[in-house]
Parts: C-alpha cells; sequence; structure tokens
C-alpha cells in the first residue's frame, strides 16, 4: 500500500471509531500507556524519543497527528487499536524522513 492511502486507511479507522457517536469519545478516559496494545506502546514510545530529539516546533505537524491517534484510541475496540498502531509505525520512517530523527 502507498503512503498516502495508509494514511487515509489510518484516518478512516480513527474517524469511525470516533465518529461512531462524538459523544462517546469523551465518555472514554485517555488510555495509560501501559494500557494500550504492545504496537501502540511501541510506536508511541518511538514517536516522543523522536520528537523530543529535535524539538516541538519542528515536529509540529507529525506530532499533531501522533495526538490524533492518542486520543482516538480509547473509541476504538482492541483490534482497531491494533491495526491503527500498526499502520503508524510501519509509516513512521517515511512520517519523520525530513526531521532527520532516527
Amino acid at each position: 500500500m502507498n503512503h498516502a492511502f495508509r494514511w487515509l486507511l489510518l484516518a478512516a479507522i480513527a474517524a469511525s471509531a470516533s465518529a461512531a457517536s462524538a459523544r462517546s469519545m469523551h465518555k472514554h478516559k485517555p488510555l495509560a500507556l501501559e494500557e494500550m496494545p504492545p504496537v501502540c506502546q511501541e510506536y508511541f514510545k518511538r514517536a516522543e524519543a523522536c520528537y523530543r530529539k529535535v524539538g516541538e516546533k519542528k515536529a509540529l505537524f507529525q506530532s499533531g497527528n501522533t495526538t490524533f491517534l492518542r486520543q482516538s484510541l480509547p473509541a476504538a475496540d482492541e483490534k482497531q487499536r491494533v491495526k491503527m498502531c500498526e499502520i503508524a509505525l510501519h509509516d513512521f520512517p517515511e512520517k519523520v524522513k525530513n526531521l532527520n530523527c532516527e
């Protein structure tokens, strides 16, 4: 799958998970890192290390995408969480290529 399609798929999964009810997203408490599937933990640790290395201003767009994913996870079921994080982790090198953080 090409990069743009993967991010579109990730956005669609996130939207379907959170758009089931706009209110339902607010009913879910945020997930602590240890409550997430291992693939999500790996992604968020990797992303945070990258963004910390280059600074918040330089990684603003990328960190915004990561924040959106993190906020979408509580409304998703376990299978959706795994899929969303697998896509994000797979595409991470391309997403941050211009940041030179890895």
